[in-house]
């Protein structure tokens, strides 16, 4: 036997599903509209970069590859200067790249060294003032 049913039973029925679809119309649109947004150029583009300053390692190898390249550039502007020499500047090049690799390859021995070196000149620094504040109590 199948289920009767009346007309009354069924415009309900209707009605139920004409708002269960109007729900779920709305809960598709605002996740559309989220997903717009999130898939724009700049969103996505603030999402990488905010990527990058977030890792760790990324901040380091960047710092690395910045303080290796840009010694060997003072490297060789300080040795080669301003020459217009052809044969100069190409051995000014493999001064560059041979700086820059050295760095590279020992970079935190050396921002180990350069850390010790500014500690101590901020604690001479330091200590200095100190002395000077308590020589000027002392006088008094």
């Amino acid at each position: 036997m199948e289920k009767q049913y009346t007309i009354e039973s069924l415009r309900e029925k209707i009605r139920e599903l004409e708002i269960k679809q109007e729900a779920e119309g709305k809960v598709l649109k605002a996740q559309l509209k989220v997903s717009y947004e999130y898939f724009k150029p700049s969103n996505i583009l603030k999402s990488i970069i905010k990527d990058v300053v977030s890792s760790e390692s990324l901040k380091d190898d960047f710092i690395n590859t910045a303080a290796s390249y840009t010694s060997g550039l003072l490297t060789k502007k300080l040795i080669i200067g301003k020459s217009q020499n052809p044969l100069l500047k190409i051995i000014g090049l493999g001064i560059q790249f041979g700086i820059t690799a050295i760095i590279n390859k020992n970079f935190s021995s050396i921002k180990d060294v350069f850390t010790q070196y500014v500690n101590a000149f901020i604690s001479n620094l330091q200590d200095s003032a100190n002395n000077k504040f308590s020589d000027n109590e002392n006088s008094r």
